[in-house]
């Protein structure tokens, strides 16, 4: 794929408002994915640091840094892939049960929701790859990788991503409070 065309088509989100210093410019554009088995159009959000009004109007495209962590994710996702999936599998033993608790007093079927698994593949018709964020950080290759999981329809999961290993896991929307 021509990347470098894809990134002058981002969309770019600004508010009409007045710039702060220290705002963040968002360009988002769509991809089709792979990921384990599982083919869905995800959603790609790149986070835009700027210093002032001039330079967030000036922002076109990522940082280098950006496309760098960007393409080498494309590039390895086959070998990435397969960790993110355990790492999910660890993360869902340590809270099924809080989840089938949850399940079972809102009168809901917990194996529904939050069934007992033993192999990390038997996750992947409990969960799907719905988007991307990809920080304006120092550290070099970081991103976040968003889930729609069963187990937690409305928060879904995350998983922060560093040099292509999982390290931390937990709901996507919570996950971002935490860096």
């Amino acid at each position: 794929m021509n990347w470098e065309r894809w990134y002058m088509e981002l969309d770019q989100d600004q508010d009409d408002e007045t710039w702060e210093v220290s705002e963040e410019v968002v360009l988002r554009g769509t991809v089709q994915l792979h990921f384990y088995g599982q083919d869905s159009e995800v959603e790609i959000e790149f986070i835009v640091s700027a210093d002032s009004e001039e330079e967030a109007q000036a922002v076109r495209e990522p940082k280098q840094e950006q496309k760098k962590t960007w393409e080498q994710y494309m590039a390895h996702g086959s070998d990435i892939h397969p960790r993110v999936l355990e790492a999910i599998h660890h993360y869902y033993a340590d809270v099924v049960e809080k989840y089938r608790s949850a399940y079972t007093s809102w009168g809901e079927d917990p194996d529904e929701y939050a069934p007992y698994v033993e192999r990390s593949e038997q996750l992947l018709k409990r969960l799907q790859l719905v988007s991307i964020l990809i920080p304006d950080s120092a550290e070099e290759d970081e991103l976040y990788l968003n889930f729609s999981c069963s187990w937690d329809r409305e928060h879904g999961l995350g998983v922060h991503m560093k040099q292509g290993t999982p390290e931390h896991i937990q709901g996507a929307y919570t996950l971002y409070d935490l860096e």
